[in-house]
Formats: C-alpha cells, sequence, structure tokens
C-alpha cells in the first residue's frame, strides 16, 4: 500500500510543478478525471481492468515528464499486472465478430444464387407443364419433338442466366473501380499535437493500422465520439481496426507517437510537422 501512495504522490508532484490540475491532466490524456484521482491516491480498484491501470499509469507519467515504463518497472511489485481478463475478451468479441463473418457471408452467397435458382426452378415447371399438356391431348407426338422443345427451354434459360450474372459481374467491377479511384486523403487542418484529414469516399471497409517500432504505445479510438478500440501495444506488434460503416468522424489518441506508425487503407499517415517530437498526437479522419 506504502508503494501504492508513493506512486500517486510522485506523479502528484510532477503533475504540479508542470502547472497541471486535473482537469488539465484530463483534457490532455482523455483519461477520465476520476481514474487520475484513483491513481493519485493509490486505489486501483476503480479502474475498468488491470491493463488500463497500468496503460492509465504509463501515460500519466509520460505527460507529466516522467517516464512511464521505468515508473511501472520500479514500482512492478505494486503496480496491477496484466493477465488474461482482457484478452480473453477481447478474444472472445473477436470470435464473435469471425463467426458473425461467416454468416454473413453464407446468406450473401445464398441471395447471390437465389434468381439462377427460381429460373432454374421456373424453367423446369414450364417443361414438365409443356410435356404432360402435349401428353393430354395428343398421345402420339413424337417423343423426340418433346425432347428438343425440353432442350431449347434449358439453352434458352442457360442463356439468360449467363447474361444476368455477365451483367452482375460487370455491374460490380465498375462499382468497385469508381470507390478505389475515388478513395483520397489529404490534409484539413494542422495544429499543435492535432491533425486532421479529410477522406473522400464511405468509411466502409476501411482499415486503420497502428504498429508500434522503437517502444510500447497506447493507443486510443474513438469512431463518432464511441470507442472502438484503446489498448496498448507492445514494441513489434500492431492494431488493426476496421472502421465501423457509416463513420464520418475517426479520432485517433496516440500515447507514445515517436514509437508508433498509423496506416489507413494501405497508406501511410504524417503527424503534425511542427510537433514531430511530440509524445502525445492525435489525428482525426473526416470522412466525406
Amino acid at each position: 500500500m506504502r508503494q501504492l501512495n508513493e506512486i500517486g504522490e510522485k506523479l502528484k508532484e510532477a503533475r504540479k510543478s508542470k502547472g497541471y490540475t486535473l482537469d488539465d491532466l484530463q483534457q490532455i490524456t482523455k483519461i477520465q478525471k476520476r481514474y487520475l484521482i484513483a491513481i493519485e491516491e493509490g486505489n486501483y480498484d476503480v479502474m475498468p481492468g488491470k491493463f488500463y491501470a497500468r496503460a492509465f499509469i504509463k501515460q500519466y507519467a509520460d505527460t507529466v515528464g516522467l517516464n512511464g515504463d521505468q515508473l511501472l518497472e520500479e514500482y512492478t511489485d505494486a503496480v496491477p499486472h496484466t493477465h488474461d481478463e482482457e484478452s480473453i475478451e477481447k478474444i472472445a468479441t473477436d470470435q464473435t465478430r469471425v463467426g458473425k463473418n461467416t454468416e454473413n457471408a453464407f446468406l450473401t452467397k445464398v441471395q447471390e444464387y437465389l434468381p439462377t435458382i427460381l429460373i432454374g426452378i421456373i424453367a423446369v415447371a414450364i417443361v414438365a407443364a409443356i410435356y404432360f399438356a402435349v401428353i393430354k391431348t395428343n398421345n402420339q407426338v413424337d417423343e423426340e419433338m418433346i425432347t428438343k422443345e425440353s432442350e431449347e427451354i434449358s439453352v434458352s434459360s442457360a442463356e439468360s442466366t449467363a447474361t444476368e450474372e455477365s451483367a452482375t459481374e460487370s455491374s460490380e467491377s465498375v462499382e468497385s473501380e469508381e470507390s478505389e479511384e475515388d478513395q483520397g486523403i489529404e490534409v484539413l487542418s494542422s495544429t499543435g499535437s492535432t491533425t486532421t484529414y479529410s477522406v473522400t469516399g464511405s468509411s466502409e471497409g476501411s482499415i486503420l493500422t497502428l504498429t508500434a517500432t522503437g517502444g510500447d504505445s497506447w493507443i486510443s479510438v474513438e469512431a463518432d465520439g464511441s470507442t472502438i478500440d484503446a489498448q496498448l501495444i507492445t514494441d513489434g506488434s500492431n492494431l488493426e481496426t476496421e472502421i465501423p460503416e457509416g463513420t464520418s468522424s475517426l479520432l485517433v489518441i496516440i500515447g507514445n507517437a515517436p514509437a508508433t506508425e498509423v496506416n489507413l487503407n494501405g497508406e501511410d499517415i504524417s503527424y503534425a510537422p511542427e510537433a514531430e517530437n511530440s509524445v502525445r498526437q492525435e489525428i482525426e479522419f473526416q470522412f466525406e
């Protein structure tokens, strides 16, 4: 307990020496004030999880001029260790997402071939109706003529199906090419440690990739004000986040910018030139 208080006092003194109030620190780090107070008082029970306790302590320390990694190592026995509780939850979430994606892919496949199946059924029904009608009215109709008519109907149905599939594939190809051509990323504004980008085209299918190189980095990703990812990525690892369909604004908060690379849909994203050495950076993407 004494070590917990030592961590809190050390962080509190560093904050005051920087001239920051708790409200200032909340605005800078985006960490809720009640969690900042809990860190200073050594009360980690109110934290949302052990992972967040360590991440918040590190970000607090880095923001007030201390070395977060060194502080965590110095008080390693006092600070909660990250076990598998958050990892298990994330794995369960990913598995659910994969299951839903597989189910959606199957339903999409069925819907794609449904018109073809219906056409085939209708064609078979027409052939059967003609066959029985001819048999009923004239039992001496040449069987070869019936077979020929049946083949002609089948060929016509196959040609119609092939034409529809070809038109659908052509339309999808054109739409895909137009979507790729319309995609573009450009800087709207760059002030302090914040850079805003304009992204043309829909956010549907967009992938945000964050890679830690040269150190660990705490990351938070918000889509239209709602957090969709928040975690600490270790040196050499990366985080891939699929942007929800319909997102108009994506905010990426990076706790260790010098050690973090940002990539959107395969394109590398730069930080604000006037704050390249700043530890904390914010990048906002506005989808048009």
